[in-house]
């Protein structure tokens, strides 16, 4: 695989070169540009930069170099807000990151709203994709390619909890995404909105007394250190976006745009979610060994899913309209 490492100058003169190629020539730089520049903030070694690679990289084969993109990974020095904004101003012709801003996907980061990944993946790609690609293009002009399923968000706690019930009255960390804020207000906790980079700060020094985030980052982001108990149950899904400028996208042949389509729905499953299942299930058994047998925690889910329900259809009918828990539901 190749990995990418450039510098923030390096990342604006290379999409500066771009513009000005295209402005020279009186036309739209999208136009003339034979390899274009997708950036996300994750580092190289990550599960997204690398999908990104391969499927930029089988695409190119598929569409006889027509579709050519080079991935930026690393340190880019610009946040995902950062990136979907860029895409929209011609900044990057492409990028991917789980921050949208939008209502559409927020809440599907709510407890439950999904039963499982494949459940999410059928519903995101299936029911909600004709919502969820038009709210991209309104808001911010660019085209919704996919989704990769980053795994399951679990909830860190630094003391024991026998159930969910157990949640209410105490300070749980939740991104500032609606459905997290929401799902963990309805069970009854405190939630509270910390970035990501406070976070291990926030836990150590009780701030909080526990975090909402990816199982994923367990071990890597130490949260063993500051937290004792993981609680496995799925509390949520990640969900990564991937979407390019809408002008990128008017200047593929249609034979091309479908290419891109099938090719994600194709790798994703392989390349995204098996990988974080393959990758992250082993920081289990290795956060026992850190922190002590029996600090890997797995509850009775039945009574939590029961409350979620009716708060997730508010949530999804507010959004996507009357009906839509029922389409949601029987994906």
């Amino acid at each position: 695989m190749t990995e990418f490492l450039i510098t923030r100058r390096d990342f604006a003169k290379g999409a500066a070169g771009v513009i000005t190629a295209g402005t020279v020539a009186g036309i739209p730089s999208v136009v003339q540009a034979r390899t274009m520049k997708y950036g996300t903030a994750a580092a190289p070694s990550s599960i997204s930069a690398r999908f990104a690679v391969e499927y930029f990289k089988t695409v190119k084969e598929r569409t006889g170099g027509e579709v050519d993109f080079e991935v930026f990974a690393g340190n880019l020095g610009v946040g995902e807000k950062a990136l979907i904004e860029g895409t929209s101003l011609g900044t990057v012709d492409g990028a991917g990151t789980a921050y949208t801003g939008t209502r559409e996907f927020d809440i599907f980061y709510s407890p439950y709203f999904f039963r499982d990944a494949e459940h999410a993946g059928r519903v995101a790609n299936g029911a909600l994709r004709e919502a969820t690609t038009r709210v991209l293009l309104d808001r911010y002009d660019v085209q919704y390619l996919g989704l990769g399923r980053a795994g399951a968000w679990n909830l860190f706690m630094r003391t024991k909890i026998d159930s969910f019930d157990d949640l209410k009255g105490m300070k749980i960390r939740a991104s500032e995404i609606e459905g997290q804020v929401r799902g963990l207000k309805h069970l009854g906790a405190a939630p509270t909105v910390i970035a990501f980079n406070e976070l291990y700060g926030a836990l150590q020094s009780g701030i909080v007394d526990g975090a909402s985030t990816l199982a994923s980052l367990a071990i890597p982001v130490k949260f063993y250190e500051v937290t004792k108990y993981i609680v496995r149950n799925d509390f949520g899904w990640g969900l990564d976006k991937y979407f390019i400028s809408s002008k990128i996208w008017k200047s593929f042949s249609a034979g091309s745009k479908q290419v891109m389509l099938d090719t994600f729905n194709e790798l994703e499953p392989a390349l995204y979610l098996d990988r974080v299942n393959s990758e992250a299930g082993p920081s289990y058994a290795k956060w026992e060994e850190l922190n002590g047998a029996g600090t890997v925690l797995e509850l009775d889910a039945s009574a939590a899913q029961t409350a979620m329900e009716p708060e997730n259809k508010r949530m999804a009918e507010e959004v996507f309209g009357a009906g839509a828990w029922e389409k949601i539901q029987a994906g």
